[in-house]
């Protein structure tokens, strides 16, 4: 499965600003038994309703059971996983995304991030049939859509607070070395000359490459100039581990680098590399760091859970949720 990072969950509320009215005890509570009000759970002391959980709960149901249907297979909530089932991975799942949200909010109230009374208000009001259609079979109206956006617009607050230098959240360039080192990042700069149809052409282009920079006195402009002029315009690039960005035995050869240091001609199918190893990019890392502490955070929330939470069986609560569904297309 897919790790979503905070920014990701956050915006995946695409339906956030639509309004649509739904009965109390609307198809969440119907097909999970529970008061969807009531409290479900506490994430460092925040108390959750309900219906905040079975949303979650619902909505990785739902990114489950397409990813089966795509791939051909039966869904099976009793398929072994590592650690439980595929039911108890969606209940899992459901319940981190939870104490995101929670600790999001923990962590505003905590900062001092507070919205404004224009920023609480929907953004706009859709009134497209299948879009609140959409909507309700979330079991969402708009109150408890607005509630989720706002923690959206939480979030920003946040990451606006720590790309402010000197805020009680922003973190230092030693934090964030140490993230980028931690994450497997690094910042890397190429010059590449592309083999073209005349490799052998290419080979010369690049040793005469290679000579100027290792003759340069200020080797850093020299490849500047020759990396403009190559056949990669990209230019500096942060790469993860095994993104793509480079091909494989060329993100092997940068990580052998200290910063600053070039490498030899390396040879690849699509021609000749010399790659330069830079620090780190950090003022780009500050919203990943965020992230990765809020996750951490969420992870390690003291989460007390009620025995409606453990009574909660995933396979019946869907099912109940997709014939509920039908019935409403129905009317």
């Amino acid at each position: 499965m897919v790790k979503k990072t905070v920014a990701a969950l956050l915006v995946c509320l695409c339906l956030a600003a639509c309004s649509a009215p739904t009965e109390t005890g609307g198809i969440l509570g119907q097909a999970s038994g529970l008061e969807e009000e009531e409290v479900l759970l506490t994430v460092d002391g925040r108390e959750v309703p309900a219906w905040r959980y079975l949303y979650w709960l619902a909505y990785t149901c739902d990114r489950v059971a397409a990813r089966y249907r795509d791939a051909g297979v039966t869904l099976d909530w009793r398929a072994p996983l590592e650690g439980g089932t595929l039911a108890d991975y969606a209940k899992d799942q459901a319940l981190a995304d939870t104490a995101l949200y929670a600790t999001v909010e923990n962590w505003a109230e905590k900062y001092g991030c507070r919205l404004s009374e224009t920023e609480q208000q929907a953004a706009a009001e859709h009134e497209e049939p299948e879009y609140l259609e959409k909507l309700a079979d979330m079991g969402l109206d708009q109150a408890r859509a607005l509630e989720l956006e706002n923690v959206g617009k939480l979030y920003a607050k946040l990451c606006a607070l720590a790309n402010q230098p000197g805020s009680a959240l922003a973190p230092g360039e030693e934090a964030l070395a140490a993230f980028a080192a931690g994450d497997g990042r690094m910042t890397v700069d190429r010059i590449l000359i592309a083999a073209g149809d005349d490799r052998e052409a290419a080979r010369e282009k690049a040793a005469e490459a290679f000579a100027r920079l290792n003759g340069a006195e200020d080797q850093g402009a020299v490849f500047d100039t020759l990396a403009k002029a190559g056949d990669d315009t990209a230019g500096p690039r942060t790469v993860l581990p095994g993104d793509g960005q480079l091909p494989q035995e060329l993100e092997e050869a940068a990580r052998s680098l200290a910063v600053g240091q070039c490498s030899g001609i390396l040879e690849s199918d699509e021609g000749f590399s010399i790659l330069r190893r830079l620090a780190p990019e950090t003022k780009d890392l500050v919203d990943d760091y965020l992230d990765s502490l809020l996750q951490k955070a969420a992870s390690e929330a003291r989460t007390t859970l009620t025995e409606g939470y453990d009574g909660l069986d995933t396979e019946a609560f869907y099912t109940a949720l997709e014939t509920l569904r039908t019935e409403g297309d129905g009317e």
